[in-house]
């Protein structure tokens, strides 16, 4: 017969051949890299509960059959300490005889000890199951956005993407894109140089330590926020910025000239690429400059365009900055407790990048 059961150690094989199959589009054995990504997250990662486990699908003969990651994250939602778990890597055979295995692994998720639940890369049919167990939808962070910086370069990195060669016309790419930027009119596309925008803030890098002060000083007024204490937020940010796979990361502040914080960002810079921004952090009413010297600063190293996960205050700061929009996978969130998930339907919280799974090595954690 058929069960839901917790992750163990001797399933790794299975599951990654499965993980492969399913995402990366593989249907030989699964190699040690994609074993060694199950194992770190979801079995020895130091904030991991074993109340809260990923679990698998075991179907009748015995073959793992599906998989559902489960990150655990600690929350606080209005001052309280609350267990959250993100729902990830939700899978089943392509070919399989059982239509319900997905269900069954989201039901046996959402049954679990968490306080909260949530998942920020549910797609149409994982989504439309939460929506039937009463989860919502959060709009605000549930877009992903591309602001291109290098119209040439992007062209030609979208393009690479399928037939590498095309790679080699990078420097025409350079070439054009110097002439774009030499016609006010052409420019205007973009609208953005290497230079700091105009005004008095400046931007300067950062070490992990710093960072993460700026992630506690920029989330601490939020009614939803993960504990970034006893050594969480190091911890994220530490496997955070290893991912080769999206290029070199990059932090910094963004301050007054007198030194006083006014924001952030974390990303990972590829020349004549597609940079990933992780993170984004902002006072109040500060969205849109932060943006700016994001956008700056990765045009003045030769990045193509930028791609990051939406925030209700970023989507507002949007309307004068020629950013595209695009929906790859929602964000919902279940809790146990409709008053621990109203900060989230109000946009109280933090949520997404380093507040969520997507800082994880299975994002850009393999070159």
């Amino acid at each position: 017969m058929s069960a839901v059961r917790p992750l163990a150690p001797g399933d790794l094989d299975q599951v990654a051949s499965l993980f492969s199959a399913t995402f990366l589009n593989r249907h030989a054995a699964a190699g040690d890299v994609v074993k060694a990504r199950l194992r770190e997250t979801y079995l020895d990662d130091p904030f991991n509960d074993p109340d809260i486990p990923a679990l698998v699908h075991v179907a009748d003969d015995g073959r793992i059959n599906g998989f559902v990651g489960v990150h655990v994250v600690p929350y606080r939602v209005d001052g309280r300490p609350v267990r959250a778990a993100f729902c990830g890597a939700l899978m089943s055979e392509s070919e399989g005889r059982d239509p319900m295995v997905g269900a069954r692994l989201l039901k046996a998720y959402l049954a679990g000890a968490q306080d909260i639940s949530i998942s920020e890369t549910a797609n149409v049919v994982s989504q439309n199951l939460w929506e039937r167990l009463h989860g919502k939808v959060l709009a605000g962070h549930s877009l992903d956005w591309l602001r291109v910086l290098r119209p040439a370069g992007f062209a030609l990195a979208m393009a690479s993407r399928k037939l590498a060669p095309l790679k080699v016309f990078a420097p025409l790419a350079r070439l054009a894109d110097e002439r774009i930027a030499k016609r006010r009119k052409a420019a205007s596309c973009t609208g953005v140089t290497g230079e700091a925008p105009a005004g008095p803030l400046v931007r300067e890098d950062v070490n992990l330590e710093d960072f993460a002060a700026l992630v506690r000083r920029f989330s601490d007024g939020l009614a939803a926020r993960p504990d970034w204490e006893n050594g969480y937020i190091e911890h994220v940010l530490a496997v955070g910025l290893d991912k080769p796979a999206f290029g070199a990361p990059v932090m910094m502040a963004v301050r007054t000239r007198s030194g006083e914080p006014v924001g952030g960002f974390l990303y990972h810079a590829r020349p004549g690429g597609i940079g990933r921004v992780l993170q984004v952090l902002y006072a109040p009413g500060r969205a849109g400059i932060v943006l700016d010297h994001l956008f700056a600063d990765a045009h003045a190293r030769g990045v193509a365009a930028l791609r990051g996960r939406s925030q209700p205050e970023i989507v507002e700061a949007s309307t004068r900055r020629s950013m595209l929009f695009l929906t790859v996978s929602a964000s919902v969130v279940l809790a146990k407790d409709a008053a621990l998930a109203a900060p989230f339907l109000n946009g109280g919280c933090m949520l997404n990048g380093l507040a969520g799974e997507s800082w994880n090595r299975f994002f850009g954690g393999e070159a």
